[in-house]
Parts: C-alpha cells; sequence; structure tokens
C-alpha cells in the first residue's frame, strides 16, 4: 500500500513537497524517482504521486495522476473521551483513529484527573489534532477525523447524535445490534462515570452497553468500543 501524506489542496497536474512532509519522504522514506505515494486533503479527495525530481532533502517533485474521491464512511462514529491524564491522551488518539474513529470530543469528567484550564484547553486541543491526523496519515485513511473543543456541559451534546451509546462497567445489555447513521460514544474516566452524569446521559437518550468481563484502561476502552460498534456496521462488512 502507497505511502499517504496529508496536503491543503491536490493540484491538477504537480505537486511539491516540502518541509516536514518533504524532509519525511526524501530522506526518511527515501522515495527515488519513477516511486508512487498518494496524496488526499483530508476531506475525501486524493490523487497518485509518482517522483519525477528529487530537488534536495527535503523537497520532491510529483506528478498527479489518478485522481478520485472517496465518499464519507458511514455511520459516523464519535468518541467522547474523559481526559486520560498526561501522555497517556497520546495513546487514546492514536488508537482511536487507527481503528477508525471519525470525531473526537475531550471531555472533562466530574472523575477526571487530568484538568484543562482555558489555556490548556487550546494547546491541549491542538495536540490531539496533530495525533489524530499523523495517526490517520499512518492508518491511510483519507477523510482524517478532527477533535472538537472541549467538553465540560454534557447539555451540550443535546441533538447531535443519532444514538448515544455509554460503555459503563455496571452494565448488562451488550452492543446494540443496529448502529444509527450518526452514533456518540461514550468513555469515562479511570475512576469511572459517576451518578449523576449517568442519569444526565440518559435524559439525553443514551444507552448503557458493556465489553464483556474485562475493566479496560480509559485510554484503551475507546479503540474496543469503537471497534465493537464498528463491528456491527457496513464500515466492517456487516
Amino acid at each position: 500500500m502507497l505511502h499517504l501524506f496529508r496536503v491543503e489542496q491536490i493540484p491538477s497536474q504537480t505537486l511539491t513537497l516540502t518541509g516536514d512532509a518533504g524532509k519525511h519522504a526524501a530522506s526518511a522514506l527515501r522515495l527515488r524517482v519513477g516511486e508512487q505515494v498518494k496524496f488526499t486533503d483530508g476531506v475525501g479527495n486524493v490523487a497518485v504521486g509518482t517522483v519525477v525530481d528529487l530537488v534536495s532533502k527535503s523537497e520532491i517533485n510529483f506528478a498527479l495522476s489518478n485522481h478520485d474521491f472517496v465518499p464519507k464512511p458511514t455511520p459516523t462514529i464519535s468518541v467522547l473521551q474523559a481526559l486520560p491524564k498526561g501522555d497517556k491522551a497520546v495513546e487514546a488518539v492514536e488508537l482511536m483513529v487507527e481503528v477508525g474513529v471519525d470525531e473526537i470530543y475531550p471531555w472533562q469528567a466530574q472523575r477526571s484527573v487530568a484538568q484543562w484550564d482555558a489555556k490548556k484547553q487550546i494547546s491541549a486541543v491542538a495536540k490531539w489534532q496533530i495525533t489524530a491526523d499523523v495517526a490517520a496519515a499512518q492508518a491511510r485513511r483519507v477523510w482524517f477525523p478532527r477533535v472538537n473543543d472541549l467538553v465540560t456541559n454534557l447539555d451540550s451534546l443535546q441533538g447531535k447524535f443519532d444514538q448515544i451509546i455509554v460503555f459503563h462497567e455496571e452494565s448488562a445489555p451488550p452492543v446494540p445490534a443496529q448502529i444509527a447513521q450518526n452514533v456518540l460514544i461514550v468513555i469515562g474516566p479511570e475512576g469511572s462515570i459517576t451518578d449523576s452524569e449517568r442519569e444526565k446521559l440518559k435524559e439525553l437518550g443514551a444507552v448503557e452497553a458493556r465489553m464483556g468481563e474485562s475493566i479496560l484502561r480509559s485510554r484503551h476502552a475507546g479503540i474496543a468500543a469503537a471497534a465493537a460498534v464498528l463491528s456491527r456496521t457496513a464500515r466492517w462488512g456487516q
């Protein structure tokens, strides 16, 4: 499978890759004349690039061909992820993006150890987005996921989703057999979701589900829950 690079816009005939991406292509991947990669703008447009000129160790010229548009996958899978502590968030975001999550909502849950003030929110959301972009390219995704602003009030989710599934260790039902077109998965913090949060989510129309007997770490629960949901959809062959 061809290596994937994201660019702001895909030209019709030629493209020059520079900066960090150009350095990675020239020095790390050691691309040579005639070799091919794939480009995407992150919103479904793709093209194949053939190396025509190695300008420098950080600049490569490509001839473009095979332009195409890939429709956005459905259903849309979003995750409300309670803030993991420290750098554990990076792993959580990487795993969710690699498995196929489309949107991520950082959540300041009542029992979240990590706390984002107004200043921290800006840098942290940006870091999550960069992590998501890198993971999307690694996973060869041509629709790049979006990291949304921090959720501090669950009422802000009202009306945004067709289905909300809360994964909780005390729940009995399995993952719903029918998955809506726009679904939100809720992943709590290490200390679990509080009773008041569970009640609020139920008021928003959420149903609860459970993934077996094992209790997963918060940073690993997102990928497991997303996989369980995706397995019920056409995206994974159902």
